[in-house]
């Protein structure tokens, strides 16, 4: 994952050092911003699990929900963004307490925080 990180990064900055714009791509994805992302790739997977368990914690923790049980149904969407790591922004369909609810969720990563590489930054139920 490092090494695709490390492509990622090195077609980013070679792209804003060209002076001339590649036909199609500014359409496809805008550089610095989100492009999409597989629903079924194990990154955006493992940003989705741990999105689930850092939520229902927070919840735990805030009294929202008592004793919350949170599970995912499936991966609606997903998009990636390259930054200092990487942002996941996912559109969820989750349970809490046996009702179906959709959210969009925002999770970073980085892979050298070896301790906790991962940290939810947003969650928005629709």
């Amino acid at each position: 994952m490092l090494m695709k990180y490390i492509l990622v990064c090195s077609a980013a900055f070679q792209l804003l050092m060209a002076g001339d714009p590649v036909v199609g791509l500014a359409q496809a994805a805008k550089v610095g911003g989100y492009a999409p992302a597989s629903v079924t790739s194990k990154e955006v997977v493992a940003a989705a699990d741990f999105a689930i368990k850092a939520q229902a914690q927070a919840m735990q923790q805030k009294q929202e929900v008592e004793s919350p049980k949170l599970e995912l149904i499936t991966i609606l969407g997903a998009e990636e963004q390259v930054v200092a790591g990487m942002n996941y922004r996912l559109q969820l369909k989750v349970k809490l307490n046996g009702q179906e609810k959709t959210a969009t969720t925002t999770v970073w990563w980085q892979a050298w925080r070896k301790s906790a590489p991962y940290e939810l930054t947003a969650w928005n139920w629709k």
